[in-house]
Formats: structure tokens, sequence, C-alpha cells
């Protein structure tokens, strides 16, 4: 090897020593540049202990350390080297992701992805109806032809539309059990079937709208139509389960709808609502069941297939029909202590197993008209009252109210009318039972001797045989007077139940009052007053004080046709007669006005009825008279009496031998 050779060897050797030392001192610079930035995250952390995450900055200047220096001042390099790094980590990520929407959705994993929430309204001349895709289930219904309490006090001359369900309040879905989960539809995003954000119902057309819940599997899918017509309160709802139809795919048997609500208060009191609304339901082929109002309570829904279920406001419903019937279920309520709302709704309603079913989403009016023409029983949702009540309501009240009605009169009108009416049907009832007071209190002489002759409770059998005989030969039946007063009683009774829950009477006003389904405050106060204002309220109703005022007045007039006296260790009647006035004010005091103004209207035709009969068709000089001949004709007992008489001889000779 010659001289140049070795010199040659020797300056390779010496440049690879210097660049193996070289690249040593950038390796422990990487290192500690690397560690330098380690730890100013890790002190950014500490400083910082709720965030979990490093900002996107922290991140870059940890790949960037993690580049040898060389290649650091390569600019296009280390762009792309970050952005090579962020791939893998979003790559990561959306793996963890689906993997995580795979665990909780199934084969609906891809609607659980993050989308837009877009809405879609249509409306009829009855509805105005707004879809979200979140869910692909209805958000807000407003009903055109009502509106709120507080809107028409603001303005009574112009209709802003009833808000019934909004996004807040309400919460409806479907849960459906696939292989590998249970879904709710609720928490996944729909596929719209149309572009059209709001939609408009003609007066001989209808809009249908669609939305698909999307699978891994575009030829599986849930499907939900909804369908709305001209002049309907109720929307078409059909769930369609689209290749799907195999077990393995579906259990359509473990599937049902979920839909809770809290009622909004839409009229003047919301306690008043509270006390009228409740949820409703009705078995197929039985009458209307519901939840008691007025309390939080729950029921099994188990003694048959289910026809609807309803959430009854005061004058409004939302409800659900399924003519094939639901399959059981559970329901329950609870009572809101709000201004705001009602009660908290809740509904659970197993499905028929079968890959399409039809329902419908009634909105509307608590009318009687408009809810019979289902032909399901929901006009029952208008609880006319039970067993004779309902009976009176249905086929007396209700229809003369609604032929005054058609007549176009004023409401107040109406009610004297309807007033007038009952109270010239039991006119007859009326005459008959003061005939028979007053045929007592001609008596009264004689049955107050007898008690004096039989005083105290060892002679009370004496002195009853005493007081039959008398009634026997004077041809009085002190039974006489009830008989009438019990016939008359349903249809009096009736008409509590009829006008508060009559929608007609809402914002309707008459005379001072502004709103006949709610009081009538000729004076209000703020604050509570402790009692006062749990028994009595913060107003003063004045139909209620004329009512109780009236009432007052016909007790008086009343209390004189009283014959009988109190018997030993009997209230005192008389006493409890006018104490009932004074209650009314108290319990009527929240109650309809126009309940109050029926009252007062009956209460002053009992007054001018009782004066009449009393002054012009009834004299007493001349019952009197008829008692007296009656006394002398012979009298032939009855097989009753007989027997009657018989058996008080055998209680005489029972007590006689115990003494």
């Amino acid at each position: 090897m010659d001289k140049n050779s070795l010199i040659g060897l020797f300056l390779i050797g010496a440049i690879l020593l210097t660049f193996t030392l070289m690249n040593n001192d950038e390796e422990e610079s990487k290192d500690d540049k690397k560690e330098s930035v380690e730890t100013k995250v890790d002190s950014n952390k500490s400083a910082t202990a709720d965030v979990a995450v490093l900002t996107t900055a922290q991140k870059d200047s940890m790949i960037i350390a993690s580049i040898p220096d060389s290649l650091q001042k390569d600019s296009v390099y280390v762009t792309n080297y970050i952005d090579s790094v962020h791939k893998v980590e979003q790559l990561t990520l959306q793996n963890e992701s689906e993997k995580t929407l795979q665990n909780k959705f199934g084969i609906f994993a891809p609607a659980g992805k993050e989308q837009e929430e877009t809405f879609t309204t249509i409306e009829n001349d009855k509805l105005i109806v707004k879809f979200s895709s979140k869910g692909g289930t209805i958000v807000d219904v407003k009903l055109k032809e009502y509106q709120s309490y507080d809107d028409y006090k603001e303005n009574p001359d112009e209709i802003s539309p009833l808000q019934l369900v909004n996004e807040s309040n309400s919460k409806f879905g479907l849960s459906v059990m696939t292989p590998e989960t249970i879904i709710k539809t609720d928490e996944l995003n729909f596929t719209p079937q149309h572009t059209a954000s709001h939609v408009k119902v003609g007066e001989n057309d209808s809009v249908s709208l669609s939305y698909k819940l999307l699978s891994n599997d575009p030829n599986k899918y849930i499907e939900f139509n909804y369908a709305l017509y001209p002049g309907k309160y109720e929307v078409d709802f059909t769930i369609n389960y689209v290749g799907l139809n195999n077990i393995d795919d579906m259990m359509y048997d473990k599937s049902f709808i979920y839909w809770g609500m809290k009622g909004l208060s839409t009229e003047k009191l919301a306690d008043d609502e509270r006390r009228i609304a409740t949820l409703m339901y009705r078995y197929s082929g039985l009458k209307r069941d519901y939840l008691s109002e007025g309390s939080d309570s729950e029921e099994e829904l188990n003694e048959g297939k289910v026809t609807w279920v309803a959430f009854k406001h005061k004058f409004f419903s939302s409800a659900i029909i399924c003519e094939e019937g639901f399959e059981g279920g559970k329901v329950k309520q609870k009572q809101l202590e709000s201004e705001d709302f009602t009660l908290d709704y809740f509904a659970k309603l197993d499905l028929p197993a079968s890959p399409t079913v039809k329902t419908k989403l009634f909105f509307g009016p608590n009318e009687y008209e408009t809810l019979a023409a289902y032909d399901n029983g929901m006009e029952e949702i208008i609880n006319l009252g039970w067993g004779i009540f309902g009976w009176v309501n249905k086929w007396f009240i209700q229809p003369v109210f609604n032929l005054l009605r058609s007549w176009g009169l004023a409401m107040g009108l109406i009610i004297l009318l309807v007033t007038l009416v009952i109270k010239t049907v039991i006119t007859p009832l009326t005459y008959k039972n003061y005939i028979s007071s007053a045929k007592m209190r001609v008596l009264k002489p004689e049955i107050d001797r007898i008690n004096e002759k039989y005083p105290g409770q060892d002679q009370m059998m004496k002195r009853q045989q005493e007081t039959s005989a008398l009634y026997r030969s004077s041809g009085v039946n002190p039974m006489a007077g009830c008989i009438p007063m019990l016939i008359q009683m349903p249809i009096l009774l009736a008409a509590f139940r009829f006008f508060p829950s009559s929608i007609h009477l809402r914002q309707t006003n008459f005379l001072w009052a502004d709103d006949l389904s709610s009081y009538d405050a000729i004076l209000s106060w703020s604050g509570d007053i402790p009692f006062l204002t749990w028994a009595y309220g913060n107003h003063i109703s004045l139909f209620t004080l004329l009512m109780a005022a009236s009432t007052m007045i016909y007790t008086i007039m009343n209390s004189g046709n009283m014959a009988q006296p109190s018997q030993p260790g009997m209230p005192n009647m008389k006493v409890i007669m006018y104490i009932f006035p004074v209650l009314m004010i108290f319990f009527f005091n929240n109650y309809s006005s126009g309940l109050s103004y029926y009252y007062l209207c009956g209460n002053l035709f009992n007054i001018g009825i009782m004066y009449a009969i009393k002054n012009y068709f009834i004299d007493e000089e001349k019952l009197k008279a008829k008692i007296e001949a009656n006394k002398k004709k012979p009298k032939k007992k009855s097989k009753f009496m007989q027997r009657l008489e018989e058996v008080q001889k055998q209680q005489q000779m029972q007590q006689k031998n115990r003494k």
C-alpha cells in the first residue's frame, strides 16, 4: 500500500469518527428537547388537572421534536410528517368511535354518527306539526284554532296558535331489540326522504313524510311514515321494518313505543287544570279507564289489547291510537308543582309483532263531536260523570246545549236557557215535593202532640205506631217528597261535570267574566295568606258570591217547609242547611264561573217557582180540610202495614220481656 492510499484511509476514518460524534450530540440534543417538551406538557397537565387531551400545538411540538434536527429545517418534510401522524391518530379514533357505536347501536351504528339536525314543518287548517331528523319524530305541535289564556288576554282579537307540544316537554321514540343490543330511536339520526322544509296541506290533498333509520346494510332499515290530511287533528304514523323480517335481525315482540310529556299549562289557573287532567286509556271492547285525577299513580296495562292512550289536559288531549291494538304496557302520571306545567305523563306501549304497525297521533280539543267521530270510545275522554250523571249529560243536557249553541246565541244566554229547560222539566217533581211538604206542615201539630205523649227512647216504638197510624188515616205519605227529590238530583248534579269540561265555555266572556271556563275575579291580591290562600285562593269570584247568596235566600224560604221536628239525637238539619251556602263560597271560588252562573240561575228559578207554588197553586186550608175528610173514611190495612204492625208488636213484646 503506497503513501497516498494510507492518507486516504486515514481521512475516511477521521470523517466517520467525526460524523458519529456529531450524531450522538444530535441524539442527546433531540432527547433533551423531547424531555423538555414532555416536561412542559406534564407541567401544563399539572396546572390544568382537568385537561385530559393535549392541544394541537402541544402535539405538533412533540411530533417535531421526534424528527432529527437535520430534517427539521425541511418545512415540507415536517408538514407532511405531522399530517401523516394526525391521519393515523384520526383513523385510530375513528375506529374506536365506530367500535363504540357498534356496541351501542348494533347494525344501526351508522345512524349514531353526528349529523346536522334538520327540521320539516307541515300544516293543515287545524295543526302545525314540526318534525326533526333526530329521532325522526314530532317535536312541536300547535293548534291553529285555539290559543293559550295568556295570548288571549294579551290580544283577544287575534289567535296565536296554541302550543301543545314543544321540543323541551316531549320525548317520543321506539325501542327495538336487535341481535347485538337494544336501541332507542330518539338517540339516533334518521335520514329524511324529502327536501322541503315547510309544506301546507291543500283542501283536497295530503302531505306525507318519510324518515329512514339506516343500518350498515342498505337493504335493512326502519322507516317512519307520517301523513297529514285536511280538516284532521291527527297525524297518521306508520312504522315499517324493511328487510328486518328475520328473527335474527329484529325481535318484533320486544319492540315498544315510549312517550313522555310534561303537560303545558294553557289556561288561567294551573291548579284548576291539574284537577281535571289525567291519563286515560281504553281496552279493546271495553269502556275507557283512567288514572286517578289529582294523584301520582301508575298502572300496568295487562288486561287485553289497548286501543288508545291519551294524555288528557283540561280542554285538549295528546293521544296515540292503534286499531290493531297495543299488546300491553305501562302508564303513569305525576303531579308537577309549577305554573307552567300540569302533569308529567308517560306511556310504554308494546307493539304488535308485525313488520308494519299503523297508528295515529291525535292532537286536538276535547270536543265531544270531534272525539266521537273516531268511533272507538275516545269521546269518553270528556268525563261527563259516572253512571246516571253521565247519561243525563250525554242524552239530555248536552243535546239541549248543542241545539242552543247552533242558533248562534251568546254563551251567557245559552246557560240561562239550559237552566230554564231543566227547571221546566223538573217543575212537576218540584210541585209534588212541595205538596208533600205542605201536607207535612198541616200534620205537624198532631205529630208534635204524639212526640210529647210518648217521649223518650223507651216509648219510641209506640211513638212510631201512632205516627204511622196518623199518616195512614190522613192519606199522607211521608216519603212522597223524597222520591221527586231523588229523581231531580241526577239532573241538578250532572251539570257539575258538564260545564267545567265544556270547551265551548273556554275564553268566552260574559258580563264581568272574561272566561266562563275559569273563575271570574273582581278582586285579586298577590302573596299567600296562611290558610286563606289554600282554602279560598287569592281572589274573589263574584258569580260564586251571588250563587252562595241566592242559595242562602232559597234555604231561608225553604226552611219553613221543614215540617218534621228534629228527633232526639238527630242533627239540626236547618243549621246544616245554613252552613252549606257558606261552604260553597270556598268550594266554588276557583271553579268555572259558568258553573257558578248556572247554579245562580237555578236558584233564582227555584225561588220564583217556590213563590208561585206557595202563593198561587197551593191552599193549605183546603189541604187541611182534605186531610180531615180522609181521616173520617174507613181505611183498609194493606198487607204491608199488617206485617209492619206485627213486627212492631213483636218488638214491643221483646222489650217487655227484657224488663
